[in-house]
C-alpha cells in the first residue's frame, strides 16, 4: 500500500502535467481543480493528524508482546494535576506529562513533583498557543526552547520528547525540531476529554479502541480527567497491561 504522503506527492505531480496539458490541448478546467483539491485536502489530513507522519516521524504506537500501555497526560502542570498524581501513587503507576512552559513557570513545585514521583516529562511548548500552526521556525524554536529552560529550571532535567499541541506538523515545526534535536511523540488512542463533557463517553472512548503497544492521551488540567483515570486505570489492570513511561515503551532516554 502506499503512503500516505507518497499518494499526495502522485497527486501533485498529476496536476502539474494536467496544468502542462491545459496548455496544450486545452483540458477542462475542472480537471486541475479536483487534483489541486485533493492535494489541498490530503495535506491538510497530514498537517493536522501526527499519527499520518506526513512532515516527520513522530512516535504513537510500539508493536510489543508485553501488554504495555504509555499513559500521556498533556497541558499541565497546574492544581488539578496534584490530584491525577495522588491517582496515579494510589495504583503504583507511572505516566508521561507533556508540560506547556509557561505553566511551568507558574508551578514549578508540581513540575518537580511529577520528577520525584518517578514520572517523565516532556515538551508541550512554551505558549500552547491556537495558532501556532502558522508560527515561523525561529518562533517555533524559541517556544521549545523557551519550554525546555522552564522544565531545566523547575526539576534540572531538559526533555528529550517533544508533543505538539494538537497534534500540528509542518515544515516549520520540523526544522526547530530537527535544531533542537528533540523526538517527536504523538498518540494512538485519542481520549477527547477535552472536547466531551460526559464521563462515560470519555471511558468508553478510550476503552474500546485500547490494544497493546499503544499511547493513550489525556489531559491533566480537566477536572473530568480526574474522575475516569481511576476507572480507567482498574479496567486495564484487569486486562494485564503493564503501564508505562514514554521511554519505557520505546526503550529510550527521557532527557538530554
Amino acid at each position: 500500500m502506499l503512503k500516505f504522503k507518497t499518494v499526495n506527492i502522485i497527486f501533485f505531480l498529476l496536476g502539474i502535467l494536467v496544468l502542462v496539458g491545459m496548455t496544450k490541448a486545452m483540458l477542462p478546467i475542472y480537471a486541475i481543480l479536483i487534483l489541486v483539491g485533493v492535494w489541498m485536502l490530503v495535506t491538510f489530513i497530514g498537517a493536522t493528524n501526527i499519527k499520518m507522519n506526513y512532515f516527520f516521524k513522530s512516535w504513537h504506537a510500539e508493536e510489543n508482546n508485553f501488554n504495555q500501555i504509555a499513559l500521556t497526560f498533556d497541558d499541565g502542570p497546574n492544581p488539578n494535576s496534584l490530584q491525577i498524581l495522588e491517582i496515579l501513587k494510589k495504583h503504583q503507576v507511572k505516566a508521561t506529562f507533556f508540560c506547556i512552559g509557561h505553566r511551568v513557570d507558574k508551578h514549578p513545585d508540581i513540575a518537580k513533583k511529577i520528577i520525584e514521583e518517578g514520572h517523565t516529562i516532556g515538551n508541550h511548548t512554551y505558549s500552547h498557543a491556537q495558532n501556532m500552526g502558522f508560527f515561523s521556525s525561529k518562533t517555533m524554536l524559541r517556544e521549545i526552547e523557551s519550554c525546555n529552560n522552564a522544565i531545566t529550571a523547575a526539576t534540572g532535567k531538559t526533555p528529550f520528547f517533544y508533543r505538539p499541541p494538537f497534534g500540528i506538523s509542518n515544515p516549520k515545526i520540523k526544522k526547530a525540531i530537527q535544531i533542537t534535536e528533540m523526538q517527536p511523540i504523538g498518540w494512538s488512542v485519542r481520549s477527547f476529554d477535552a472536547l466531551l463533557t460526559s464521563k462515560d463517553l470519555i471511558y468508553k472512548n478510550i476503552i474500546r479502541q485500547v490494544k497493546s503497544g499503544d499511547v493513550i492521551l489525556l489531559h491533566d488540567d480537566r477536572v473530568l480527567t480526574q474522575e475516569v483515570l481511576e476507572r480507567l486505570l482498574i479496567f486495564l489492570k484487569e486486562k494485564n497491561y503493564n503501564l508505562v513511561t514514554i521511554d519505557q515503551l520505546f526503550k529510550s532516554h527521557a532527557y538530554s
